[in-house]
């Protein structure tokens, strides 16, 4: 395990003090706020100034109703992530600068999420599971969506409560009577929450929803009801981080680091400072040592600069407006410089959060705007890239040609069980990046809609895996379930997968070896089961490969080179889709195929690449 169950929660008893002040400068406070950087109080300013005057974004009955007729969700979703950007920018704006009408924005905006009759996600409310077709207000759902509407409303408060006071009497006592109503007290009072899941399984909603909680809890919360909250939060994320394996690995990949271990470790920093810094000594040297792994994952996970491993739901191209300081802040707390330095290489834009999505609220953007050292020392190394990487936990290994350096190949492997968050039947799958580009993929996710998490997942396409780079031994596709498995063991260069249990009605040993070895990736299948005439080897890549004389050559994209795949006889059939969703499209472009080889002539079959 990663830490001790309880080490945490003994923590805080022993440390906590839920009294102290969050750690984020009221208004007030001119000489903090008059510290941030030009270039970025320039950028809130003017992305404030922008949307002031104009309608306010309006989540509508119909929109919410989709999710209940259709499966969809991201209208709903859209009209009120646009909206929570505005209220965040306003609500720094009025920070940077409290004039009468930026505070006037800001109240407007906070005013309309005390109007906004829920705060949970269509998504996610149970109501249309009890016939309805429109939020019960009187049974608020505890979420996502409602831990981020609270935070944003306590992180507001504390930064503009006082000025707020003064400006709009009454709006900072109506927004604590609506985040104590919707979410505090419905927290502590339903003990049935499933997604704060068990002492053995624990996803990423837990840290998320938990991290949101805390703040709230400090700036609405009585002292007894506080406590609570605070308890309870601070329980949950000590169960989450003692279900993590010791080796730091995400099961949900790269993507869903960012809002599961991060948001652990944005809670943490929020506890570190209500415990005086007991957090950060317990994590350099104390109980808490094991989190250093967990906060280098994403490094390893990287494939290039911008692009990672995906597996699971998680992307391969990096989503916009990820919030690296927040990973820069975790590498502090734990002291990893490596970890911060990736980060501060990693940084894409002047600030993190105006995306109109979830990736940073008021919570990341405001340690993001008063950190005078998150700008400094990027000239560093342009990449923190190692040279192995292997992962336990997951049954995943990773290897480049050369440590540091993107050129060449990297070649991912994977085996584990097909009953992960977010799994994907994948067992034995392997990808091909070439010059730190995925050329040989594994595809990720979708938009989601209803079917993503219903009991017709795995009639998604791009879920399945005939649409992994896996074989179909007898024709036959893996299915979802912890009794399908595949055990892997490190070699010198490379992995060997076991696949006997991966697949059902299959009586034939199947070996899968993988090797990145002298420039080239050589995959290898052994079994009887080869000849079959109904067996294929699947092989995705992205884009179309073309045919020439019995060798297919994957091309590069993105400016890397292309992949010339050689093979042992068998026949060869391409298939290729058009990518007409937007989520696949931005890792993918606007075609993908895949190569079926087969059968085979023997027992042993053999794929090789190499960088062309």
């Amino acid at each position: 395990m990663l830490v001790r169950r309880g080490a945490l929660r003994d923590l805080w008893l022993r440390s906590g003090d839920a009294g102290r002040a969050l750690p984020a400068p009221t208004a007030s406070d001119r000489e903090a706020w008059n510290r941030v950087g030009e270039e970025q109080r320039a950028l809130v300013l003017a992305e404030a100034d922008a949307a002031r005057g104009r309608p306010w974004p309006q989540p509508l009955l119909s929109q919410w109703a989709d999710y209940g007729r259709s499966g969809d969700r991201t209208a709903y979703e859209a009209a009120v992530f646009t909206r929570n950007r505005r209220i965040r920018l306003a609500a720094l704006a009025a920070a940077l600068d409290p004039s009468p009408a930026r505070l006037a924005e800001a109240a407007d905006g906070l005013w309309l999420k005390c109007e906004q009759s829920t705060w949970c996600w269509p998504a996610h409310d149970d109501a249309f599971g009890r016939g309805l077709m429109v939020p019960d207000a009187d049974r608020p759902f505890v979420d996502l969506g409602a831990g981020e509407d609270v935070a944003l409303a306590a992180w507001s408060v504390q930064v503009i409560g006082g000025a707020l006071r003064e400006f709009s009497p009454g709006l900072v006592e109506r927004l604590g009577a609506e985040a104590r109503e919707r979410v505090l007290l419905p927290f502590v009072r339903r003990r049935d929450w499933t997604w704060e899941g068990t002492e053995s399984h624990v996803h990423n909603w837990a840290p998320w929803i938990h991290g949101n909680l805390l703040p709230a809890a400090v700036v609405f919360a009585e002292r007894d009801l506080r406590d609570e909250v605070i308890a309870l939060c601070v329980d949950g994320l000590d169960r989450y981080l003692a279900q993590l394996p010791a080796d730091g690995g995400i099961d949900e990949g790269f993507g869903y680091w960012w809002q599961g271990a991060a948001r652990a470790f944005d809670a943490l920093g929020l506890l570190d400072a209500l415990t005086d810094g007991a957090i950060r000594d317990a994590v350099r040297g104390g109980e808490l040592s094991g989190l250093g792994e967990l906060v280098r994952f994403p490094q390893r996970m990287q494939f290039g600069p911008g692009w990672f491993a995906s597996f699971s739901d998680a992307s391969a191209a990096e989503e916009p407006d990820l919030p690296w300081h927040s990973l820069f802040r975790a590498a502090q707390l734990c002291g990893a410089d490596d970890a911060a330095a990736f980060a501060r290489v990693s940084r894409r834009s002047a600030l993190g959060g105006l995306d109109a999505g979830v990736a940073a609220g008021l919570g990341r953007m405001i340690p993001e705007l008063l950190d005078p050292t998150w700008g400094v020392g990027i000239e560093g190394p342009d990449r923190i890239l190692p040279a192995r990487v292997w992962l336990p936990s997951l049954s995943l290994g990773i290897r480049r040609e050369t440590a540091g350096s993107t050129r060449g190949l990297t070649v991912l492997a994977k085996g584990g069980t097909n009953d992960e968050n977010h799994n994907h039947n994948d067992l034995g799958s392997f990808q091909v990046a070439v010059d730190g580009i995925p050329l040989l993929a594994d595809l990720g996710r979708a938009t989601y809609t209803a079917q993503t998490f219903s009991d017709r997942r795995y009639e998604l396409w791009y879920v399945r895996s005939d649409w992994h780079s896996t074989p179909m031994p007898n024709g036959v596709v893996q299915h979802a379930g912890a009794d399908w498995r595949a055990a892997v063991a490190e070699l010198p260069d490379g992995w060997k997968i076991d696949l006997a249990h991966a697949y059902p009605r299959l009586d034939a040993p199947w070996t899968r070896t993988v090797r990145l070895t002298g420039g080239s990736v050589i995959v290898a299948d052994e079994s009887p089961a080869l000849r079959h005439p109904t067996t294929r080897i699947v092989v995705v890549c992205a884009g179309v490969p073309e045919p020439h004389d019995g060798v297919l050559l994957v091309p590069g994209r993105e400016g890397s080179r292309s992949l010339l795949l050689t093979h042992d006889p068998a026949s060869v059939e391409i298939e290729t889709r058009d990518v007409d969703d937007p989520y696949l499209r931005r890792s993918w472009g606007e075609r993908v195929s895949r190569m079926l080889f087969g059968p085979a002539s023997g027992d042993r079959w053999e794929l090789r690449g190499s960088a062309l």
